[in-house]
């Protein structure tokens, strides 16, 4: 588990540098290697770019410009498209009381009301989350009505939220 002192650390570090969180394209830290980042933020000067704070970062992206965020396509697991193009993704959740079947029961509930999903599974969270995690894809080429429709669809749905939507399905990929 990430130590929250750490993750308060870095954020002061990043702070004292003047690298506004929201300008980020993302701060994933991989368990284990917080300790390292908080170091390497430690020795830069004040100012220091995107490129100085995360040295793997592709060369053309711009903090705070989203635009010129890319990334290579990896897909969320055997649920998910194996290559491109992609359909959206939908991040749900459900208490932690309910039925493991409450996802097989969602999907064919979808199909049954002829929404464009795809595949799902759950999410892989230590045993003592307080809740479901899942994923849903959606079909290759969703239209933005049919999206908006399947999220009307499941925020009419008992039991279930979105957490997030990790992906629309119109993202560009380097």
């Amino acid at each position: 588990m990430i130590d929250r002192e750490i993750l308060d650390a870095i954020s002061r570090e990043l702070d004292r540098i003047g690298m506004r969180k929201e300008d980020l394209p993302g701060l994933a830290i991989e368990e284990g290697a917080e300790r390292k980042l908080l170091e390497h933020l430690e020795q830069l000067p004040t100012g220091a770019s995107l490129h100085d704070v995360f040295p793997d970062t592709p060369s053309h992206w711009v903090a705070g410009q989203p635009e010129t965020w890319t990334t290579p396509y990896r897909p969320f697991g055997p649920y998910d498209y194996q290559e491109l193009p992609t359909g959206p993704a939908f991040h749900v959740q459900w208490p932690k009381q309910m039925d493991v079947r409450c996802l097989d029961r969602l999907m064919a509930a979808a199909r049954q009301s002829g929404l464009p999903v795809y595949g799902a599974s759950f999410l892989d969270f230590p045993p003592d989350w307080p809740t479901l995690e899942a994923m849903i894809i959606l079909e290759r080429g969703t239209s933005e009505d049919r999206f908006d429709e399947f999220w009307a669809w499941l925020d009419a749905q008992p039991d279930v939220s979105v957490a997030a939507v990790p992906r629309r399905g119109d993202e560009e990929y380097a």
